[in-house]
């Protein structure tokens, strides 16, 4: 359940920032990410493999913002590293696809309305988490 608010909250503060700025604070998520660390370690279940499995899902959009000139940016890939330090690989990767799915509709709506500009990701993924809470 702390897992979960933590992740509620991560996305909340930054999709703020990514709405209002169209970038995400790397002091934010440094901080969700120590604190995820320390959260895990303090309650004994901190191990290597588990932290490199729960942040492929970030990993694949840091690579797909790599390959695709960051049409998806750098920033999104590691926040979602850091949500899977707190929710674990599955469920991030749950809310990331859920975020894309939701965003795509969004961005087809753009195109058909003819808005061109940049979308912030990060509401997407928020909405996305709200989703998988939801069936979880």
């Amino acid at each position: 359940m702390a897992e979960h608010l933590a992740g509620l909250l991560l996305l909340t503060v930054t999709a703020a920032e990514d709405i209002r700025e169209k970038k995400i604070s790397v002091c934010t998520v440094t901080v969700f990410a120590i604190a995820a660390v320390i959260y895990h370690m303090a309650s004994g279940e901190f191990y290597w493999q588990k932290v490199i499995a729960d942040m492929l899902p970030g990993s694949m959009l840091v690579l797909i913002s790599l390959l695709t000139g960051e049409s998806i940016g750098y920033g999104d890939g590691v926040l979602v590293m850091t949500l899977g330090l707190w929710l674990g690989g599955i469920f991030t990767l749950t809310v990331t696809v859920t975020g894309i799915m939701i965003s795509g509709i969004y961005g087809v709506i753009c195109l058909l309305r003819r808005k061109y500009d940049p979308i912030p990701f990060v509401p997407f993924l928020l909405i996305g988490m709200e989703v998988a809470l939801l069936y979880a």
